[in-house]
């Protein structure tokens, strides 16, 4: 149980981390950290069985799988030289190879159990949120410096 609190707890802290990264914005109903709290809180439910809280996680990353290759997609497609256009692949290759080990290890924890695999699937739902939200900022286009306002006399 305590990876379902700890993935619902994380989960409104990206999207009050997304929201944050765009001050200037009002916050939009489809914030991907919100959708994916909605999501998790409607198909767990109540319930405190970890298996059906590791399948729902898991169902809410196949979901948002999509999302991420085209973010990565659209950000790669910045790139106009093809070494940095390489570098960047390997870089994203790299994150991927983080977030698998690092996910793997929290899934393999002796103490936690049967939990191990909510933790797991958590935590790698947990870094994909943030690898979109990360890209997503990225790609927005630069907001213009305001204006400052003339006095009239």
């Amino acid at each position: 149980m305590r990876a379902l609190v700890l993935a619902l707890l994380l989960v409104p802290g990206l999207a009050l981390a997304q929201q944050q990264q765009r001050p200037q914005q009002a916050p939009r109903q489809d914030d991907l950290g919100a959708q994916v709290d909605r999501n998790l809180r409607t198909c767990v439910g109540n319930s405190q069985d970890m298996a059906l809280a590791a399948r729902c996680m898991d169902a809410q990353r196949a979901t948002i799988a999509p999302r991420l290759d085209r973010a990565v997609e659209r950000l790669l497609a910045t790139q106009q030289d093809p070494g940095r256009r390489a570098a960047l692949s390997e870089v994203q290759a790299a994150w991927a190879t983080y977030r698998d080990r690092r996910c793997d290890f929290a899934g393999t924890n002796p103490d936690r159990a049967a939990e191990a695999a909510a933790d797991r699937a958590a935590c790698l739902l947990q870094f994909d949120v943030g690898r979109i939200v990360e890209i997503e900022a990225t790609l927005e286009p630069p907001r213009p410096a305001p204006q400052p306002q003339q006095q009239r006399r």
